[in-house]
């Protein structure tokens, strides 16, 4: 059965699957859910080709400057690996988190047809839009990158390793849109939950031929049901993305902190040597860092807000006067939410990912940058910047 979501969902199966995210033997059956097709040799030979591509390009983009090896190649393909194996660790919570939400569809699309509810769900051509854009700023950001790169040189065939490793990064790509597109879906599956929570009477009595005793009951229940369901999902999102997102924040915070320091140490003048003009993309590529971080991060506390906006419906009850069918259930649910307020999106489980996040990674990058300030006459903070500069030269 094909519904607006399988149709969203094709494209980040596509780029899942391609990088290396989600294996390529999972396939949507007829049912509609994602199911493990074991017996399809197509699926399995497409699977080994893949890794055997990727295990070549890694190799080609370590050794492209035998015998040196910089820190930031040894940073960008451990955050490359590191994403593919969590993610493929994490795979049965994935895909357990996929067709959790298909089936969250099916059994709220009964309660909220019956209510009216406005739909909340991005159509399939804002999708399309959102990721046509996105793929064509990577592209042309990545064809401008090679031209740089290779205007001098002739090393055509070293393109292929520089498209997956050189910025702007591929699997920060991956990792942004996938996250994004399922925090984004979770958010609307709230708030259609708080949708049809307004759609209840206001104290909650019976409305003569619109709300009898029973149905209140009964959407009260279902959507506290329902609102449980959503809170398993976040924990199935926590346990596939977690680790990804681990990976993802940490490197991205690295590559920041030693960007720049390299930049603020070689543009005040004392390195005449330092190759300056060549600092300012990376820099501006890590602007698009900073912005993929924050999306992640923005998208986590709308959904914070939206599963834990129906407290305060909750609490504009005057218990004392509501029937006790209606009493059990608005209790039963302000227990529930308690319950689900721990459970909030983590980096498995090392810091929750919410705004008080964004002042963190702050402190913590203007505090670095003034330790390797003070530490830059080093031999290790000497050899990091002389290395790189050699570096930053080669390419």
């Amino acid at each position: 059965m094909t519904t607006k979501f399988h149709i969203t969902l094709r494209p980040i199966l596509i780029l899942s699957k391609s990088i290396g995210l989600i294996d390529i033997t999972f396939t949507v059956e007829p049912s509609g859910l994602l199911v493990h097709n074991k017996n399809s040799a197509f699926h399995a030979v497409l699977e080994i080709t893949r890794m055997i591509v990727l295990l070549i390009c890694t190799f080609l983009y370590l050794h492209q400057f035998d015998p040196e090896i910089h820190i930031l190649q040894i940073i960008n393909t451990i955050k490359f690996w590191i994403i593919i194996i969590s993610a493929r660790l994490s795979t049965k919570w994935i895909i357990k988190f996929i067709n959790g939400i298909i089936e969250f569809d099916r059994n709220i699309k009964q309660l909220a047809t019956n209510l009216l509810t406005a739909k909340r769900s991005w159509s399939k051509k804002q999708w399309n839009m959102i990721f046509i854009s996105l793929f064509l700023y990577f592209i042309g950001f990545k064809f401008f990158f090679i031209y740089i790169r290779f205007r001098r040189t002739q090393q055509i065939l070293s393109m292929l390793h520089y498209a997956l490793f050189s910025v702007p990064y591929v699997m920060d790509y991956a990792v942004t849109i996938t996250s994004c597109f399922f925090l984004q879906n979770m958010y609307v599956r709230f708030q259609k939950l708080n949708d049809i929570w307004v759609c209840l009477p206001a104290d909650l009595s019976v409305v003569p031929g619109q709300w009898t005793h029973d149905k209140i009951v009964d959407v009260m229940e279902n959507t506290r049901l329902l609102h449980s369901e959503l809170c398993e999902l976040l924990k199935a999102f926590t346990l596939g993305y977690g680790p990804m997102l681990l990976t993802f924040f940490s490197s991205s915070f690295i590559n920041m902190l030693l960007c720049v320091y390299f930049i603020i140490i070689n543009t005040d003048g004392s390195n005449k040597s330092a190759p300056i003009n060549g600092f300012w993309l990376p820099l501006m590529v890590h602007v698009q860092i900073i912005t993929f971080l924050l999306s992640v991060i923005v998208f986590v506390s709308f959904i914070n807000d939206k599963r834990l906006k129906i407290i305060s419906y909750l609490r504009l009850y005057q218990i004392s006067n509501l029937h006790m069918d209606i009493k059990r259930q608005i209790k039963m649910f302000m227990n529930q939410i308690s319950a689900c307020n721990s459970d909030q999106i983590s980096a498995f489980g090392f810091f929750y990912i919410n705004l008080n996040l964004v002042t963190s990674i702050l402190v913590l990058l203007i505090s670095g940058i003034i330790t390797l300030i003070q530490m830059k006459n080093h031999p290790i903070v000497l050899k990091f910047n002389n290395d790189t500069i050699t570096f930053l030269r080669k390419l």
